[in-house]
């Protein structure tokens, strides 16, 4: 709540979070809650207008991992890698988009991540194969471990930062072999690439002096703000074009649409000062605007069934 409400003073202190503090608490903070909606989102594409999954045991364990433990996971390797980073990042150390956390407390939340994969990880195993759980965890692990400490394949590298973050997609073959359900269509894919992408860049938009200072070389320093955000307004440009042409979904449009005049809202409010790091109170603002349409989305077109092929009638 603070966080959104723009509370600056504690997005921008310093403060590292003590290496002994393990608690419920901070490990929900490390999983990053707002984040939940993209890994959310992406389990619950292939099941749209499926009510009868909400009897299934294995379906609400797949929803179950796709919160805190996936993105324990993910997040606790991203925080790893960028100790001394956040420490001046405005956008962490709140609750909803991250914590400032030092070495001694990552390190001792290690143990506690691995443990919660575990159940998971067996029933898994248990209901579509030891091999194939065991390639699909393997995969998530080698994209999270490229994304933040690969050689030149890492966030700190442009262009590959903007499309390593495409690892998020392999929540959707666990949600079909889960649920016992077809992969979506080929229009589902793209148009995920497209919610992968645009949120990575928009993310970094907010983060180019923080980056930049720490030696960084991601699209959005190379391109500088202005220059990231005009990029980032042709993403949504042809998001919207792609979404127009390919969905009926009033919703899917009307998020898209949304989202361009968000952008354009930012970058006039932010004026002359585009060049200079964002406010805590801007970035909530705008993170605020995208957390609540993401969510009305995702209720609307899993309703809608948007991205079902035997809905649509086509495979693309």
């Amino acid at each position: 709540f603070d966080e959104l409400c723009g509370r600056r003073h504690q997005a921008m202190s310093p403060r590292l979070t003590p290496s002994t503090t393990i608690t419920p608490v901070f490990l929900l903070k490390l999983s990053r809650p707002y984040f939940w909606l993209v890994t959310c989102w992406l389990y619950l594409i292939p099941t749209g207008q499926r009510l009868d999954l909400f009897g299934s045991v294995p379906f609400w364990f797949g929803l179950a991992y796709s919160t805190l433990p996936l993105n324990l996971l993910c997040y606790l390797m991203n925080d790893l890698s960028d100790i001394e980073v956040d420490k001046h990042n405005p956008r962490k150390g709140g609750s909803l988009l991250g914590i400032r956390a030092g070495a001694g407390a990552l390190s001792a939340a290690i143990g506690w991540t691995a443990a919660v994969q575990v159940p998971f990880l067996l029933f898994f195993a248990a209901s579509f194969g030891v091999a194939r759980c065991a390639a699909w965890f393997a995969a998530v692990v080698l994209v999270n471990w490229l994304y933040n400490f690969g050689p030149r394949l890492s966030s700190n590298y442009a262009p590959l930062d903007l499309f390593c973050p495409c690892g998020y997609m392999l929540v959707v073959p666990l949600s079909c072999w889960l649920n016992g359900l077809p992969l979506p269509p080929g229009r589902a894919w793209v148009h995920t690439l497209f919610f992968v992408v645009r949120s990575q860049l928009w993310i970094q938009t907010f983060d180019v002096e923080t980056d930049r200072a720490s030696g960084r070389r991601t699209t959005a320093v190379l391109l500088g703000h202005r220059g990231a955000q005009l990029l980032l307004a042709m993403v949504l440009a042809a998001e919207l074009g792609f979404v127009l042409a390919f969905f009926s979904d009033w919703a899917l449009r009307s998020f898209s649409a949304a989202s361009l005049g968000l952008l354009a809202t930012q970058v006039a409010l932010q004026g002359r000062r585009a060049a200079a790091q964002p406010t805590a109170t801007a970035i909530n603002v705008t993170f605020a605007g995208l957390g609540l349409g993401g969510y009305g989305l995702l209720v609307q077109v899993w309703l809608n069934g948007s991205f079902n092929e035997r809905v649509q009638g086509r495979w693309f």
